[in-house]
């Protein structure tokens, strides 16, 4: 027997009670998909039913049969969660009804643009009836994606036309199979689970992407429990490895079958993410009712169903919205994921939500920047390079490391990364270390940085040295967050370099020649106080400098390290504190601190001593501890 190839692709039945779905498919199958002894003895589908198709060469087609009952829309679209096509089931003897519309309206706003019509039960019709029920498929799925899709009749209870369905069906199955992309993790919304026995809990449903290995691990959303994956079904056989479009069962040991229930999104572990809040923007159908702000609405989004509320932030008209939708519970879903909304009751479908990312707080009439920055979202969820620019500018566009965007985007972090540096190549994005920022943010920043050099350097012509203070002051929070992250090749690339102390060096400086001159005369003086130097405008006098240019002159002296200054207007020689070091670690390393005999020794007072003890400790050297001064590093730099 030639061994079992399951595509990977899922084909869902879909349309009103009692139209002969299941039938259909066990006439197909040979398998009925009705499993609860319940629906069996009805004669109806009350909850989703399995099966495949297995062709004479091993191709294999798995197969989602959904309730049709008005009142289990929920399960219908949790049965939808998947689905790469459909089957729209309409009975001769009943044509096109309620249910029909519905679900195919169902199918149309969650994506399944791919699809047949089969007309069932073709033996209970003449040929005139069999016209009829044609002329109402034709019209309900004229304009939309189906328009020109195959329409079969067949009869289940004969066999009529079921070996060209089977055909259509092999055709249909492969231009929808799921195309493997490396780009996005492995994510599975729970259709169903069970407890089995010497096993633990099985989890079933279709991997929406991604890959999973037998051995790995996988995270329940949004309780953010964790299992190791023991074993891989596909199609109920041993399979190794699950792969996006196949109908799978995973055997998961450490989690209970409650942690497992229908809604729950099983993925990579670091991939996911969830929430109440959720930022969508809605597309509603052409005879919905409007939408009120702070109204009841139902999510129907993958294999979950959740009570809400929707909230406008600002006055809205159009097919198109932007809304916050606060779900009662945590809801686990990725950008661009597509949502059903409903009206609870009495039960109408407003139309199609999709996801654009989480909220921290409901947006107000205020927050107009911020809208904008959504609405922007909105606009680019199929492209996938100018989402990933847009995240990057959230949050003022600080730094963001690639494993954070590969979970708020369901991506992997390989795949993120190698996005990046694309992206980094084609000079939209730029990294800053291991992170990565938008390329107009950082454009934006850089130009800040350099304005804030070439302003300090005009101002201050003797300095060598920028204090990082002007950086925070003048490019807020954030922006110094990002600066502070930068690597050294771009900071030097803004004149600048990173360096110890609460100053960085300023690259290219050239310093006037009356300045270095100036600065000559002012050391001259300060060496000849050593540890007793004049107050600055003795100092000054003495230099016979003008006020202006002798600061200038100290500016120099202290960025070059030819003087040292602990506080403000108190200048020393370089070599007279070196000194001082010299005797403080001497103490340290001997008897212990002894400030009388510094002072005896350097023949000056506490009013200077006490400033330089004070000035060591900031340098690194020393250490104060309550009343006590300890050595910390003998050999570090004075600043």
């Amino acid at each position: 027997m030639t061994e079992a190839q399951p595509l990977p692709v899922v084909i869902g039945t879909a349309g009103h009670i009692d139209h002969g779905k299941s039938a259909l498919v066990e006439a197909l199958c040979g398998t009925h998909p009705d499993r609860w002894q319940e629906e069996q003895e009805r004669g109806i589908t009350i909850d989703l039913g399995y099966a495949q198709l297995t062709y004479p060469d091993g191709l294999e087609i798995g197969f989602v049969d959904v309730p049709g009952h008005e009142k289990l829309v929920r399960k219908m679209v949790a049965g939808a969660t998947g689905m790469g096509a459909a089957i729209l089931v309409v009975a001769t003897d009943d044509g096109v009804m309620t249910q029909t519309r519905e679900h195919f309206e169902v199918l149309t706003l969650l994506g399944v643009d791919r699809g047949m019509v089969v007309i069932t039960k073709s033996d209970l019709a003449d040929e005139e009836t069999m016209m009829m029920v044609e002329e109402e498929v034709l019209e309900l799925i004229e304009g939309s994606s189906w328009e020109g899709a195959k329409i079969l009749a067949v009869s289940a209870h004969t066999g009529a036309g079921l070996e060209e369905l089977r055909a259509a069906l092999r055709v249909l199955a492969q231009d929808a199979r799921c195309l493997a992309d490396p780009l996005l993790a492995f994510r599975m919304p729970v259709q169903r689970s069970f407890a089995l026995q010497g096993a633990g809990t099985i989890a079933t449903g279709v991997c929406a992407s991604g890959t999973l290995l037998e051995g790995q691990e996988v995270v329940a959303m949004p309780s953010g429990k964790t299992s190791r994956v023991r074993r891989v079904q596909v199609h109920g056989r041993a399979a190794g490895v699950a792969t996006a479009g196949l109908r799978t069962a995973l055997n998961l040991p450490d989690l209970v079958k409650d942690d497992c229930v229908r809604g729950v999104v099983l993925a990579a572990p670091g991939s996911a993410s969830s929430g109440k809040l959720l930022r969508m923007s809605v597309s509603l159908l052409p005879k919905a009712p409007p939408l009120k702000h702070d109204s009841e609405v139902q999510l129907l989004a993958g294999t979950a169903a959740v009570e809400a509320r929707i909230y406008f932030s600002a006055e809205q008209s159009g097919p198109v919205l932007f809304v916050d939708v606060e779900a009662e519970e945590e809801i686990c879903l990725v950008p661009g994921q597509r949502c059903l909304l409903r009206r609870p009751s009495p039960a109408l479908n407003f139309g199609v939500a999709r996801f654009l990312g989480y909220g921290k707080y409901r947006l107000r009439k205020r927050d107009a920047e911020e809208r904008q920055w959504w609405q922007q979202i909105a606009a680019v969820l199929d492209d996938r390079e100018a989402l990933l620019c847009l995240l990057l500018e959230a949050d003022q566009g600080l730094p963001k490391k690639p494993v954070d965007l590969a979970r708020a985007l369901g991506w992997t972090v390989p795949g993120t990364v190698e996005m990046l540096d694309r992206l980094v190549e084609a000079t939209r994005v730029q990294a800053v270390g291991a992170a990565y920022v938008a390329a107009g943010s950082a454009q934006a920043m850089m130009g800040e940085v350099m304005g804030v050099v070439e302003n300090f350097r005009s101002k201050h012509p003797g300095r060598l040295l920028i204090p990082i203070q002007r950086f925070r002051d003048r490019l807020g929070k954030p922006g110094w967050k990002m600066l502070e992250k930068l690597p050294p090749e771009q900071l030097e690339g803004m004149g600048v370099r990173r360096r110890r102390g609460t100053a960085w060096e300023m690259l290219g400086v050239e310093i006037p020649a009356v300045i270095r001159d100036a600065s000559q005369a002012l050391l001259n003086v300060v060496e000849k106080g050593g540890l007793t130097p004049p107050d600055w405008p003795d100092v000054v006098a003495a230099s016979g400098l003008d006020a202006s240019l002798a600061v200038d002159a100290r500016g120099f002296l202290v960025d070059s390290g030819l003087a040292v200054q602990p506080i403000e207007g108190l200048l020393f020689s370089f070599a007279s504190v070196d000194q001082f070091r010299a005797a403080v670690v001497a103490q340290l390393q001997g008897k212990g601190m002894d400030i009388p005999a510094l002072r005896d020794r350097f023949q000056t007072s506490r009013k200077f001593v006490m400033p330089l003890l004070e000035y060591l400790d900031e340098c690194g050297v020393t250490e104060r501890r309550g009343p006590n001064r300890l050595l910390r590093d003998a050999s570090a730099a004075l600043l």
